[in-house]
Protein backbone atom coordinates (compact mmCIF):
# COMPACT_ATOMS: atom_id res chain seq x y z
CA UNK A 1 0.00 0.00 0.00
CA UNK A 2 0.94 3.57 -0.25
CA UNK A 3 1.97 5.64 2.70
CA UNK A 4 0.63 9.18 2.46
CA UNK A 5 1.85 10.21 5.96
CA UNK A 6 4.96 12.53 5.67
CA UNK A 7 7.43 12.87 8.35
CA UNK A 8 5.97 15.62 9.94
CA UNK A 9 2.72 13.75 10.13
CA UNK A 10 4.21 11.22 11.54
CA UNK A 11 5.58 13.07 14.38
CA UNK A 12 2.47 14.52 15.08
CA UNK A 13 0.85 11.57 15.18
CA UNK A 14 3.20 9.52 17.38
CA UNK A 15 2.99 12.31 19.96
CA UNK A 16 -1.08 11.96 20.31
CA UNK A 17 -0.93 8.00 19.72
CA UNK A 18 2.19 6.68 21.90
CA UNK A 19 5.31 4.95 20.52
CA UNK A 20 4.02 1.43 19.90
CA UNK A 21 1.02 2.44 17.24
CA UNK A 22 3.56 4.17 15.55
CA UNK A 23 6.17 1.30 15.40
CA UNK A 24 3.02 -0.70 14.20
CA UNK A 25 2.02 2.00 10.96
CA UNK A 26 5.70 1.78 10.33
CA UNK A 27 5.93 -2.04 10.22
CA UNK A 28 2.67 -2.11 7.97
CA UNK A 29 3.54 0.59 5.23
CA UNK A 30 7.76 0.59 4.91
CA UNK A 31 9.92 0.31 1.97
CA UNK A 32 13.43 -1.06 2.77
CA UNK A 33 14.37 1.66 4.74
CA UNK A 34 11.31 1.92 6.90
CA UNK A 35 9.25 4.68 5.34
CA UNK A 36 7.25 5.47 2.37
CA UNK A 37 6.42 3.79 -0.59
CA UNK A 38 4.34 4.46 -3.93
CA UNK A 39 1.86 1.87 -4.72
CA UNK A 40 4.75 0.18 -7.03
CA UNK A 41 7.00 -0.25 -4.24
CA UNK A 42 9.58 2.27 -4.86
CA UNK A 43 10.86 4.67 -2.20
CA UNK A 44 8.86 8.35 -2.08
CA UNK A 45 10.13 11.06 -3.68
CA UNK A 46 9.33 13.63 -0.65
CA UNK A 47 11.12 17.38 -0.59
CA UNK A 48 10.78 19.05 2.53
CA UNK A 49 11.42 23.14 2.15
CA UNK A 50 11.69 25.34 5.31
CA UNK A 51 10.57 28.96 4.96
CA UNK A 52 9.49 31.49 6.97
CA UNK A 53 5.60 31.42 7.09
CA UNK A 54 4.58 34.65 5.21
CA UNK A 55 1.19 34.58 6.72
CA UNK A 56 -0.43 36.18 3.69
CA UNK A 57 -2.45 33.27 1.76
CA UNK A 58 -1.15 32.11 -1.68
CA UNK A 59 -3.39 34.33 -3.98
CA UNK A 60 -0.81 36.01 -5.72
CA UNK A 61 -2.92 39.26 -6.62
CA UNK A 62 -3.16 40.19 -2.72
CA UNK A 63 0.36 39.28 -1.97
CA UNK A 64 3.95 39.92 -2.95
CA UNK A 65 5.61 38.41 -0.65
CA UNK A 66 8.54 35.68 -1.66
CA UNK A 67 7.66 33.50 0.71
CA UNK A 68 3.75 33.50 -0.72
CA UNK A 69 5.14 33.09 -4.05
CA UNK A 70 7.67 30.06 -3.36
CA UNK A 71 4.46 28.20 -2.44
CA UNK A 72 1.98 29.66 -4.67
CA UNK A 73 3.95 28.40 -7.65
CA UNK A 74 3.61 25.00 -7.37
CA UNK A 75 0.55 25.87 -7.29
CA UNK A 76 -0.83 28.23 -9.54
CA UNK A 77 0.47 28.96 -13.27
CA UNK A 78 0.88 31.76 -15.19
CA UNK A 79 0.23 32.35 -19.15
CA UNK A 80 4.08 31.78 -19.74
CA UNK A 81 7.19 31.21 -16.76
CA UNK A 82 10.98 32.80 -15.95
CA UNK A 83 13.39 29.72 -15.75
CA UNK A 84 15.57 29.50 -12.90
CA UNK A 85 18.04 30.65 -15.56
CA UNK A 86 15.33 34.06 -16.02
CA UNK A 87 14.45 32.94 -19.22
CA UNK A 88 11.33 33.15 -20.05
CA UNK A 89 9.54 30.14 -21.92
CA UNK A 90 5.65 28.69 -22.40
CA UNK A 91 3.42 27.67 -19.62
CA UNK A 92 -0.61 27.91 -20.03
CA UNK A 93 0.56 29.16 -23.53
CA UNK A 94 1.38 27.27 -26.62
CA UNK A 95 3.91 29.87 -27.64
CA UNK A 96 5.50 33.13 -26.24
CA UNK A 97 2.82 35.87 -28.21
CA UNK A 98 4.20 38.75 -30.12
CA UNK A 99 2.34 42.09 -30.33
CA UNK A 100 1.15 43.17 -33.61
CA UNK A 101 2.30 45.75 -35.44
CA UNK A 102 0.37 48.38 -33.83
CA UNK A 103 2.24 47.44 -30.85
CA UNK A 104 -0.90 47.02 -28.46
CA UNK A 105 -2.28 44.12 -29.97
CA UNK A 106 -1.84 40.59 -28.42
CA UNK A 107 -2.92 36.90 -29.80
CA UNK A 108 -2.63 34.26 -26.96
CA UNK A 109 -4.03 30.36 -27.47
CA UNK A 110 -3.85 28.17 -24.17
CA UNK A 111 -2.77 24.60 -25.02
CA UNK A 112 -5.53 22.34 -25.03
CA UNK A 113 -7.17 20.25 -22.06
CA UNK A 114 -5.54 21.91 -19.44
CA UNK A 115 -6.87 20.58 -16.26
CA UNK A 116 -7.27 21.82 -12.86
CA UNK A 117 -6.89 19.95 -9.69
CA UNK A 118 -10.64 19.92 -9.41
CA UNK A 119 -11.14 17.86 -12.42
CA UNK A 120 -11.91 21.38 -14.70
CA UNK A 121 -10.23 22.47 -17.98
CA UNK A 122 -8.57 25.31 -17.69
CA UNK A 123 -10.51 28.07 -20.39
CA UNK A 124 -9.74 31.41 -21.99
CA UNK A 125 -12.96 32.81 -19.93
CA UNK A 126 -10.77 31.38 -16.61
CA UNK A 127 -8.35 33.96 -18.09
CA UNK A 128 -10.92 36.44 -18.40
CA UNK A 129 -12.17 36.35 -15.42
CA UNK A 130 -8.96 35.99 -13.53
CA UNK A 131 -7.64 39.77 -15.13
CA UNK A 132 -11.52 40.84 -14.37
CA UNK A 133 -11.20 39.94 -11.27
CA UNK A 134 -7.77 41.58 -10.36
CA UNK A 135 -8.90 45.02 -11.71
CA UNK A 136 -11.90 44.60 -9.44
CA UNK A 137 -11.70 47.82 -6.76
CA UNK A 138 -13.14 44.76 -4.14
CA UNK A 139 -9.82 42.36 -4.48
CA UNK A 140 -7.42 45.38 -3.82
CA UNK A 141 -4.97 43.56 -5.86
CA UNK A 142 -1.50 44.58 -5.08
CA UNK A 143 0.35 44.29 -8.75
CA UNK A 144 -2.22 46.04 -11.22
CA UNK A 145 0.27 48.63 -12.25
CA UNK A 146 1.99 45.87 -14.17
CA UNK A 147 -1.07 45.20 -16.27
CA UNK A 148 -2.84 48.44 -16.06
CA UNK A 149 -2.49 49.48 -19.32
CA UNK A 150 -4.95 46.36 -20.93
CA UNK A 151 -8.05 48.57 -22.37
CA UNK A 152 -10.64 49.12 -19.66
CA UNK A 153 -8.81 48.67 -16.56
CA UNK A 154 -8.22 51.86 -15.21
CA UNK A 155 -11.90 52.20 -15.14
CA UNK A 156 -12.78 48.99 -13.48
CA UNK A 157 -10.33 50.10 -11.18
CA UNK A 158 -11.89 53.01 -10.56
CA UNK A 159 -15.15 51.25 -10.30
CA UNK A 160 -16.90 52.47 -13.37
CA UNK A 161 -16.64 49.33 -15.48
CA UNK A 162 -17.16 46.11 -14.65
CA UNK A 163 -15.72 44.60 -17.41
CA UNK A 164 -12.38 44.44 -19.16
CA UNK A 165 -12.76 45.77 -22.63
CA UNK A 166 -9.60 45.20 -23.70
CA UNK A 167 -9.35 41.17 -23.16
CA UNK A 168 -11.98 39.28 -25.30
CA UNK A 169 -12.06 35.46 -25.61
CA UNK A 170 -12.50 34.28 -29.26
CA UNK A 171 -12.94 30.35 -28.17
CA UNK A 172 -12.20 28.14 -25.20
CA UNK A 173 -8.46 28.45 -26.14
CA UNK A 174 -8.16 31.72 -27.74
CA UNK A 175 -7.81 35.48 -26.19
CA UNK A 176 -6.89 38.42 -27.34
CA UNK A 177 -5.18 41.79 -24.95
CA UNK A 178 -5.66 45.28 -26.74
CA UNK A 179 -3.32 47.61 -24.50
CA UNK A 180 -4.44 51.58 -24.32
CA UNK A 181 -0.65 52.16 -25.84
CA UNK A 182 2.44 49.98 -26.33
CA UNK A 183 4.50 48.24 -23.39
CA UNK A 184 6.72 45.71 -25.00
CA UNK A 185 7.40 44.28 -21.20
CA UNK A 186 3.67 43.58 -20.74
CA UNK A 187 5.05 40.12 -22.46
CA UNK A 188 7.17 39.36 -19.45
CA UNK A 189 4.34 39.87 -17.14
CA UNK A 190 2.83 37.31 -18.29
CA UNK A 191 5.42 34.90 -17.14
CA UNK A 192 5.48 36.11 -13.36
CA UNK A 193 2.93 34.72 -10.77
CA UNK A 194 0.68 37.89 -10.39
CA UNK A 195 -0.56 36.68 -13.54
CA UNK A 196 -1.76 33.43 -12.29
CA UNK A 197 -5.46 32.03 -13.70
CA UNK A 198 -7.77 30.87 -11.42
CA UNK A 199 -10.25 28.74 -12.50
CA UNK A 200 -13.57 31.03 -12.27
CA UNK A 201 -15.99 27.75 -10.45
CA UNK A 202 -13.09 27.04 -7.52
CA UNK A 203 -12.10 31.07 -6.89
CA UNK A 204 -15.92 31.97 -6.86
CA UNK A 205 -17.15 29.31 -4.07
CA UNK A 206 -14.12 30.17 -1.91
CA UNK A 207 -14.83 33.71 -1.95
CA UNK A 208 -12.73 35.94 0.69
CA UNK A 209 -10.93 32.25 1.58
CA UNK A 210 -9.34 31.97 -1.93
CA UNK A 211 -5.40 31.07 -1.54
CA UNK A 212 -5.77 29.53 2.23
CA UNK A 213 -6.03 26.75 3.44
CA UNK A 214 -7.16 24.02 0.79
CA UNK A 215 -9.06 26.68 -1.37
CA UNK A 216 -6.04 26.77 -4.03
CA UNK A 217 -7.21 24.87 -7.04
CA UNK A 218 -4.58 25.65 -9.73
CA UNK A 219 -3.39 24.15 -12.66
CA UNK A 220 0.32 23.78 -11.15
CA UNK A 221 2.62 20.48 -10.67
CA UNK A 222 1.26 19.86 -7.28
CA UNK A 223 -2.28 19.82 -5.31
CA UNK A 224 -2.58 20.29 -2.00
CA UNK A 225 -3.40 17.85 0.68
CA UNK A 226 -3.06 20.16 3.33
CA UNK A 227 -2.82 23.31 4.57
CA UNK A 228 -2.99 24.64 8.09
CA UNK A 229 -1.60 27.94 7.46
CA UNK A 230 0.58 28.27 10.60
CA UNK A 231 3.06 25.40 10.44
CA UNK A 232 2.88 23.74 7.41
CA UNK A 233 1.62 22.84 3.49
CA UNK A 234 1.72 19.75 2.39
CA UNK A 235 1.06 19.02 -1.57
CA UNK A 236 0.97 16.31 -3.63
CA UNK A 237 2.30 15.32 -7.23
CA UNK A 238 -0.99 16.31 -9.30
CA UNK A 239 -0.73 13.50 -11.85
CA UNK A 240 -2.69 14.77 -14.57
CA UNK A 241 -0.36 17.57 -14.92
CA UNK A 242 -0.91 19.16 -18.62
CA UNK A 243 3.13 19.27 -19.00
CA UNK A 244 3.70 15.58 -17.92
CA UNK A 245 3.92 13.66 -14.32
CA UNK A 246 6.04 15.84 -11.80
CA UNK A 247 8.69 14.14 -10.49
CA UNK A 248 8.41 14.88 -6.56
CA UNK A 249 5.87 12.25 -5.16
CA UNK A 250 5.32 14.71 -2.13
CA UNK A 251 5.97 18.38 -1.17
CA UNK A 252 6.22 19.59 1.92
CA UNK A 253 6.83 23.23 3.21
CA UNK A 254 7.45 23.57 6.88
CA UNK A 255 7.08 26.78 8.63
CA UNK A 256 10.13 28.22 10.86
CA UNK A 257 10.09 31.44 13.22
CA UNK A 258 13.72 32.01 12.85
CA UNK A 259 16.75 31.00 10.86
CA UNK A 260 18.67 29.56 13.99
CA UNK A 261 15.59 27.24 14.60
CA UNK A 262 15.75 26.62 10.78
CA UNK A 263 19.41 25.94 10.51
CA UNK A 264 18.52 23.24 13.00
CA UNK A 265 16.33 21.64 11.98
CA UNK A 266 18.20 21.18 8.58
CA UNK A 267 21.23 19.65 10.34
CA UNK A 268 18.58 17.65 12.25
CA UNK A 269 17.49 15.93 8.85
CA UNK A 270 13.73 17.48 9.50
CA UNK A 271 14.33 19.55 6.32
CA UNK A 272 15.87 18.56 2.96
CA UNK A 273 16.05 22.47 1.11
CA UNK A 274 16.32 26.20 2.62
CA UNK A 275 18.05 29.56 2.19
CA UNK A 276 20.79 30.07 4.14
CA UNK A 277 20.89 34.36 5.54
CA UNK A 278 23.91 36.20 4.80
CA UNK A 279 24.81 36.76 8.64
CA UNK A 280 25.14 32.65 8.84
CA UNK A 281 26.95 32.00 6.35
CA UNK A 282 30.34 32.62 8.39
CA UNK A 283 28.68 30.28 10.80
CA UNK A 284 27.89 27.36 8.48
CA UNK A 285 31.33 27.70 6.48
CA UNK A 286 33.00 26.91 9.14
CA UNK A 287 30.59 23.44 9.77
CA UNK A 288 32.08 20.80 8.28
CA UNK A 289 28.40 18.61 8.28
CA UNK A 290 26.91 22.07 6.23
CA UNK A 291 29.73 23.47 4.66
CA UNK A 292 30.04 21.51 1.38
CA UNK A 293 25.93 21.71 1.03
CA UNK A 294 25.95 25.72 0.92
CA UNK A 295 25.28 27.29 -2.47
CA UNK A 296 26.07 31.22 -3.17
CA UNK A 297 23.81 32.36 -6.28
CA UNK A 298 23.45 35.94 -8.03
CA UNK A 299 20.48 37.67 -7.88
CA UNK A 300 19.14 40.38 -9.99
CA UNK A 301 18.56 42.94 -7.10
CA UNK A 302 20.53 45.89 -5.92
CA UNK A 303 20.86 47.03 -1.96
CA UNK A 304 21.17 50.98 -2.29
CA UNK A 305 20.79 53.85 0.04
CA UNK A 306 17.58 56.34 -1.07
CA UNK A 307 17.84 59.94 -0.75
CA UNK A 308 14.82 61.98 -0.38
CA UNK A 309 15.35 64.96 -3.71
CA UNK A 310 12.25 66.33 -2.65
CA UNK A 311 12.67 70.28 -1.82
CA UNK A 312 14.08 70.80 1.83
CA UNK A 313 15.64 67.58 2.51
CA UNK A 314 18.85 69.07 2.43
CA UNK A 315 19.89 66.63 -0.98
CA UNK A 316 18.83 68.91 -3.45
CA UNK A 317 22.73 69.86 -4.53
CA UNK A 318 24.16 66.71 -7.30
CA UNK A 319 27.50 67.46 -5.69
CA UNK A 320 26.09 66.78 -1.90
CA UNK A 321 24.46 63.18 -3.56
CA UNK A 322 28.16 62.59 -5.25
CA UNK A 323 29.86 62.74 -2.35
CA UNK A 324 27.80 60.56 0.03
CA UNK A 325 28.40 57.80 -2.98
CA UNK A 326 32.54 58.70 -3.08
CA UNK A 327 32.55 57.86 0.79
CA UNK A 328 31.39 54.86 0.81
CA UNK A 329 34.08 51.98 0.32
CA UNK A 330 31.65 49.61 -0.93
CA UNK A 331 33.95 45.86 -1.44
CA UNK A 332 35.11 46.49 2.52
CA UNK A 333 31.42 46.74 3.63
CA UNK A 334 30.86 43.69 1.43
CA UNK A 335 33.59 41.67 2.88
CA UNK A 336 33.15 43.11 6.74
CA UNK A 337 29.37 42.53 6.83
CA UNK A 338 28.15 40.09 4.15
CA UNK A 339 31.34 38.01 4.77
CA UNK A 340 31.17 38.13 0.87
CA UNK A 341 27.89 37.37 -0.26
CA UNK A 342 27.99 40.61 -2.92
CA UNK A 343 29.34 42.28 -5.79
CA UNK A 344 30.13 45.98 -5.40
CA UNK A 345 27.78 47.85 -7.27
CA UNK A 346 28.52 49.91 -10.62
CA UNK A 347 25.31 51.08 -11.15
CA UNK A 348 21.73 50.16 -10.66
CA UNK A 349 21.33 47.13 -12.94
CA UNK A 350 22.98 43.91 -11.75
CA UNK A 351 25.23 42.38 -14.34
CA UNK A 352 22.70 39.76 -15.88
CA UNK A 353 20.34 42.35 -16.78
CA UNK A 354 19.61 43.65 -20.15
CA UNK A 355 21.41 47.24 -20.18
CA UNK A 356 24.18 46.41 -17.49
CA UNK A 357 27.20 48.56 -18.31
CA UNK A 358 30.69 46.70 -17.78
CA UNK A 359 32.37 49.81 -17.92
CA UNK A 360 30.70 52.00 -15.26
CA UNK A 361 32.24 52.36 -12.31
CA UNK A 362 31.29 54.01 -8.82
CA UNK A 363 34.48 55.06 -6.78
CA UNK A 364 35.60 54.76 -3.71
CA UNK A 365 37.13 58.31 -2.58
CA UNK A 366 36.44 60.34 0.31
CA UNK A 367 39.49 63.24 -0.50
CA UNK A 368 37.44 64.03 -3.67
CA UNK A 369 33.88 63.56 -1.56
CA UNK A 370 35.26 66.12 0.64
CA UNK A 371 36.38 68.24 -1.87
CA UNK A 372 32.89 68.51 -3.05
CA UNK A 373 30.79 69.33 -0.24
CA UNK A 374 33.08 72.07 -0.34
CA UNK A 375 32.46 73.24 -3.45
CA UNK A 376 28.25 73.24 -2.76
CA UNK A 377 29.62 74.93 0.46
CA UNK A 378 28.33 71.93 2.90
CA UNK A 379 30.08 71.94 6.28
CA UNK A 380 28.52 70.12 9.41
CA UNK A 381 26.19 67.95 7.02
CA UNK A 382 23.50 66.52 9.68
CA UNK A 383 21.14 63.70 7.88
CA UNK A 384 18.79 61.51 9.45
CA UNK A 385 18.32 57.36 8.34
CA UNK A 386 15.31 55.68 9.13
CA UNK A 387 15.78 52.44 8.76
CA UNK A 388 14.37 48.52 9.61
CA UNK A 389 16.31 46.12 11.44
CA UNK A 390 18.98 43.66 10.26
CA UNK A 391 21.21 43.69 7.57
CA UNK A 392 19.71 47.06 6.61
CA UNK A 393 20.90 48.11 10.86
CA UNK A 394 23.73 46.44 10.25
CA UNK A 395 24.93 47.83 6.84
CA UNK A 396 24.14 51.47 7.38
CA UNK A 397 25.85 51.53 10.83
CA UNK A 398 28.85 51.03 8.50
CA UNK A 399 27.98 53.63 5.91
CA UNK A 400 27.29 56.38 9.07
CA UNK A 401 30.98 55.58 9.88
CA UNK A 402 32.29 55.93 6.34
CA UNK A 403 30.09 59.13 5.95
CA UNK A 404 31.64 60.75 9.37
CA UNK A 405 35.21 60.48 7.94
CA UNK A 406 33.62 63.43 5.37
CA UNK A 407 32.47 65.42 7.57
CA UNK A 408 28.61 64.34 7.67
CA UNK A 409 26.51 63.29 10.64
CA UNK A 410 24.30 60.35 9.67
CA UNK A 411 21.49 59.65 12.56
CA UNK A 412 20.07 56.13 12.40
CA UNK A 413 16.43 55.52 14.01
CA UNK A 414 14.90 51.81 13.63
CA UNK A 415 11.48 51.17 12.63
CA UNK A 416 9.12 48.26 12.66
CA UNK A 417 8.33 46.97 9.38
CA UNK A 418 4.66 48.81 9.36
CA UNK A 419 6.15 52.25 10.23
CA UNK A 420 9.22 52.10 7.59
CA UNK A 421 6.47 50.65 5.29
CA UNK A 422 4.19 53.45 5.76
CA UNK A 423 6.48 56.77 5.78
CA UNK A 424 8.44 55.22 2.84
CA UNK A 425 5.10 55.13 0.63
CA UNK A 426 4.34 58.50 2.30
CA UNK A 427 7.76 60.18 1.12
CA UNK A 428 8.80 61.24 4.89
CA UNK A 429 12.19 59.71 4.93
CA UNK A 430 15.31 61.72 4.10
CA UNK A 431 17.57 59.00 4.40
CA UNK A 432 16.55 55.08 4.53
CA UNK A 433 18.18 51.86 3.18
CA UNK A 434 16.30 49.11 1.42
CA UNK A 435 16.26 46.22 -1.44
CA UNK A 436 15.15 45.90 -4.34
CA UNK A 437 14.40 42.87 -6.57
CA UNK A 438 12.94 42.87 -10.42
CA UNK A 439 10.81 39.78 -10.78
CA UNK A 440 12.65 39.06 -13.56
CA UNK A 441 16.07 40.38 -15.61
CA UNK A 442 14.47 43.83 -17.52
CA UNK A 443 15.48 47.25 -16.48
CA UNK A 444 11.60 47.88 -16.86
CA UNK A 445 11.03 46.42 -13.70
CA UNK A 446 14.24 48.22 -12.29
CA UNK A 447 13.98 52.14 -13.20
CA UNK A 448 10.57 52.70 -14.52
CA UNK A 449 8.84 51.34 -11.67
CA UNK A 450 11.20 52.83 -9.12
CA UNK A 451 12.25 55.82 -10.66
CA UNK A 452 10.15 57.27 -13.15
CA UNK A 453 9.05 60.27 -12.26
CA UNK A 454 5.32 59.61 -10.58
CA UNK A 455 6.45 56.41 -9.64
CA UNK A 456 9.52 57.91 -7.50
CA UNK A 457 7.55 60.22 -5.67
CA UNK A 458 5.43 56.92 -3.92
CA UNK A 459 8.90 55.36 -2.47
CA UNK A 460 10.56 58.22 -0.84
CA UNK A 461 12.80 59.51 -3.98
CA UNK A 462 10.81 62.16 -5.63
CA UNK A 463 13.80 61.74 -8.56
CA UNK A 464 11.91 63.70 -11.43
CA UNK A 465 13.84 64.06 -15.15
CA UNK A 466 12.35 64.37 -18.04
CA UNK A 467 15.11 62.71 -20.00
CA UNK A 468 15.14 59.72 -17.63
CA UNK A 469 11.25 59.87 -18.01
CA UNK A 470 12.10 59.63 -21.60
CA UNK A 471 14.94 57.05 -21.96
CA UNK A 472 12.58 54.45 -19.85
CA UNK A 473 8.89 55.49 -21.83
CA UNK A 474 10.67 54.83 -25.33
CA UNK A 475 12.49 51.55 -24.04
CA UNK A 476 9.01 50.17 -22.79
CA UNK A 477 7.79 50.81 -26.36
CA UNK A 478 9.83 49.83 -28.19
CA UNK A 479 10.39 45.79 -29.70
CA UNK A 480 14.23 46.35 -30.52
CA UNK A 481 15.63 44.34 -27.69
CA UNK A 482 19.65 46.06 -28.86
CA UNK A 483 17.91 49.25 -28.54
CA UNK A 484 16.13 49.21 -25.32
CA UNK A 485 19.47 47.60 -23.89
CA UNK A 486 21.04 51.07 -25.07
CA UNK A 487 18.38 53.16 -23.60
CA UNK A 488 18.25 51.45 -19.90
CA UNK A 489 22.46 51.75 -20.41
CA UNK A 490 21.57 55.67 -20.99
CA UNK A 491 18.85 55.98 -17.77
CA UNK A 492 20.80 53.94 -15.71
CA UNK A 493 24.31 56.44 -16.39
CA UNK A 494 21.67 59.24 -15.62
CA UNK A 495 19.95 58.35 -12.36
CA UNK A 496 23.11 56.41 -10.59
CA UNK A 497 26.16 57.91 -11.97
CA UNK A 498 25.05 61.75 -13.26
CA UNK A 499 22.52 62.87 -11.10
CA UNK A 500 23.68 60.48 -8.13
CA UNK A 501 19.90 60.25 -7.33
CA UNK A 502 20.39 57.52 -5.61
CA UNK A 503 23.88 55.01 -3.70
CA UNK A 504 24.03 51.71 -4.89
CA UNK A 505 25.73 49.79 -2.45
CA UNK A 506 26.08 46.09 -4.00
CA UNK A 507 24.23 43.18 -5.89
CA UNK A 508 23.72 40.36 -3.76
CA UNK A 509 24.35 37.10 -3.57
CA UNK A 510 21.80 35.06 -1.77
CA UNK A 511 22.89 31.56 -0.58
CA UNK A 512 21.37 28.15 0.84
CA UNK A 513 21.72 24.52 2.02
CA UNK A 514 20.63 21.58 0.15
CA UNK A 515 20.98 18.10 0.91
CA UNK A 516 23.20 16.13 -1.42
CA UNK A 517 20.04 13.85 -2.59
CA UNK A 518 18.43 17.47 -3.74
CA UNK A 519 18.73 17.22 -7.41
CA UNK A 520 18.69 20.85 -9.47
CA UNK A 521 18.30 22.75 -6.40
CA UNK A 522 18.71 26.36 -7.79
CA UNK A 523 17.14 29.45 -7.70
CA UNK A 524 17.03 32.45 -10.83
CA UNK A 525 16.73 35.37 -8.50
CA UNK A 526 14.41 35.36 -5.47
CA UNK A 527 12.10 32.83 -5.27
CA UNK A 528 12.43 29.44 -4.42
CA UNK A 529 10.89 27.43 -6.79
CA UNK A 530 10.01 23.22 -6.87
CA UNK A 531 9.26 23.23 -10.75
CA UNK A 532 13.06 21.11 -11.98
CA UNK A 533 13.39 19.18 -8.41
CA UNK A 534 14.04 15.80 -8.12
CA UNK A 535 15.45 13.11 -5.34
CA UNK A 536 18.13 11.14 -5.80
CA UNK A 537 16.69 8.08 -3.71
CA UNK A 538 19.94 5.87 -4.35
CA UNK A 539 21.82 8.19 -2.13
CA UNK A 540 22.60 6.42 0.91
CA UNK A 541 21.35 9.75 2.83
CA UNK A 542 18.00 9.65 1.92
CA UNK A 543 15.66 8.42 3.78
CA UNK A 544 11.77 8.42 3.97
CA UNK A 545 11.43 7.11 7.88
Amino acid sequence: MANTMTRRSFLKGAALTGASASAATLAGCGGSDGGSTTDGGAKKKILRFGQTNAKLGLDMQKSTNSGSSSIADSVFEAPLRWTEDNELVTCLLTEIPTFEDDGVTLHCTLKDNILCHDGSTLTASDVKFTFERMFTPSTAAKSTYMYDLIKGAPEMLAGTATELEGLTVEDDTHFTFVLSEPMVTFVNNLGINYAQIFPQKACEEAGDQWGWGTNCVGTGKYKIVSNDDTTEVVMEKFADYHDGEPALDELDYIFYDDNNTKLMAYKNGDIDWCDLAADQIAQYQADTEVADQITLYDTLGVHFVNLNLKEGMGLEDVRVRQALSLAVNRQELIDTVLNGAGVAATGWLAPQTPGYDSSAELPYDPERAKELLAEAGVSGLKLEAKIRAGVYEKYMTVIQSYWSEIGVELSLQTEDNGVWASDWADGNLQITALAWFPLYADADNHLYTYFYSTNAAGKSSFYDNSEFDDLVSRARRSQDPDERKQLYMEADNLVTRTDFATVPLFWPKNSFVAKPYVKNAKVGNLIYHMFDLDIDTTDESYTTA
